[in-house]
């Protein structure tokens, strides 16, 4: 529940960055915005990017058996 202000904040960053982006007087607190925006889709879409989808399978598939494998992967 407390997700709800915690994304409704996020976007204001966006809604309210076009709306400065807009006014010629403050352009740079809008671009600013507007990357506070974009910025955590850009961390998550990197942290997806590099994660290491073997490791984790074997991990969370394995037994206390397969566990020395995947600490050798």
């Amino acid at each position: 529940m407390i997700l709800i202000p915690f994304f409704l904040g996020w976007l204001s960053f966006l809604i309210y960055g076009i709306v400065l982006l807009r006014a010629s007087k403050h352009r740079k607190t809008g671009i600013t915005l507007i990357t506070l925006f974009f910025a955590p889709i850009v961390l998550v879409a990197f942290l997806v990017w590099y994660m290491d989808y073997e490791y984790l399978s074997c991990m969370l598939n394995g037994t206390s058996e397969t566990i020395d494998y995947c600490r050798s992967l």
